[in-house]
C-alpha cells in the first residue's frame, strides 16, 4: 500500500498518477465523458447505456475497459519476461518488498507514446484513446509484490477510504503515525485531481495535442527510475 512506499517511491507514484489524471481529464472531455484512466466510471456508463439501448456508447464504454485490461497485462508480462535490469534480486516477484518495476513504467511509456502520435493523425486518431487506456492500465503495474499490485494508481476510491481510516485513527489516537499515512493517501489523490484538471485546461488550450505534455513526463519518468535502478544496482 502507498503508506510503505519510501519517499522516493511516492513521488514517483504520484507523478504516475497524476500523468493519468490528466490523460484522463483530457479525453474526458475530448471524449464526451468517456474516460481512459477511471474504468469505474467506464463500467457505470457501459451499464447505464446498454439499460437505455445505447448499444454504440456500451461498445465505447466496454472497449475502453477492455483497452485498460490489456494495458494490465502487457505490464505484467514484462515484469515477469522483460529485462532484469529492472528488477535487481532483492526486487523479485518472490519478495516482500514493495518497489518500482521499471518493465511496467516503460510498456506505459511506449504505449502512451503510440497513442500521442496517433492522437495527433486523423486518420487513425480514433484509435488514440484505447491505447492510452491501455498505457494507464499499465501504470498500475508499476508498484508489485508477488506479481499482485499493492499501490493502484489511477483508481482512487480504495485510497479515499484507507485515507478516511487514517485519519480517524489519527484523531482517535492522535498518532503521527496515521497522520503521516493520511498524507501520503491524501497527495496521491490530490495528484489524481490536479493532474485531471490540467489535463482538462491544456485540452481547452491545445485540443488533443495537449497529450504531447504527457508523453514528455513519461519520457521523464521512465528514464528517471531507470537511471536510479542502474545506480543502484553499480
Amino acid at each position: 500500500m502507498a503508506a510503505s512506499l519510501s519517499t522516493r517511491q511516492h513521488l514517483l507514484a504520484a507523478g504516475l498518477t497524476a500523468n493519468a489524471g490528466f490523460v484522463d481529464g483530457l479525453f474526458f472531455i475530448h471524449l464526451g465523458g468517456y474516460f481512459v484512466s477511471f474504468m469505474s466510471g467506464n463500467s457505470t456508463r457501459a451499464a447505464a447505456e446498454l439499460a437505455q439501448g445505447n448499444y454504440q456508447a456500451w461498445v465505447a464504454a466496454s472497449s475502453l475497459i477492455v483497452a485498460f485490461i490489456v494495458g494490465v497485462m502487457l505490464s505484467s508480462f514484462a515484469i515477469r519476461f522483460g529485462p532484469k535490469r529492472f528488477h535487481p534480486p532483492a526486487e523479485s516477484l518472490l519478495t516482500e518488498r514493495v518497489t518500482p518495476h521499471g518493465s511496467a513504467v516503460w510498456v506505459a511509456y511506449i504505449l502512451m507514446l503510440v497513442g500521442g502520435i496517433t492522437a495527433v493523425i486523423p486518420t487513425v486518431d480514433t484509435v488514440a484513446p484505447f491505447i492510452v487506456a491501455a498505457a494507464t492500465g499499465a501504470i498500475n503495474g508499476t508498484f508489485t509484490r508477488r506479481g499482485e499490485v499493492t499501490v493502484g494508481l489511477t483508481y482512487m476510491t480504495g485510497t479515499l477510504v484507507k485515507m478516511g481510516q487514517a485519519l480517524a485513527s489519527a484523531m482517535a489516537l492522535r498518532s503521527p503515525v496515521y497522520l503521516s499515512r493520511f498524507l501520503r493517501y491524501l497527495l496521491l489523490w490530490a495528484a489524481i485531481a490536479i493532474g485531471s484538471l490540467i489535463g482538462g485546461f491544456s485540452y481547452l488550450e491545445f485540443g488533443i495535442a495537449a497529450i504531447w505534455l504527457s508523453v514528455v513526463a513519461m519520457t521523464v519518468l521512465s528514464v528517471a527510475l531507470t537511471w536510479r535502478v542502474r545506480r543502484r544496482n553499480a
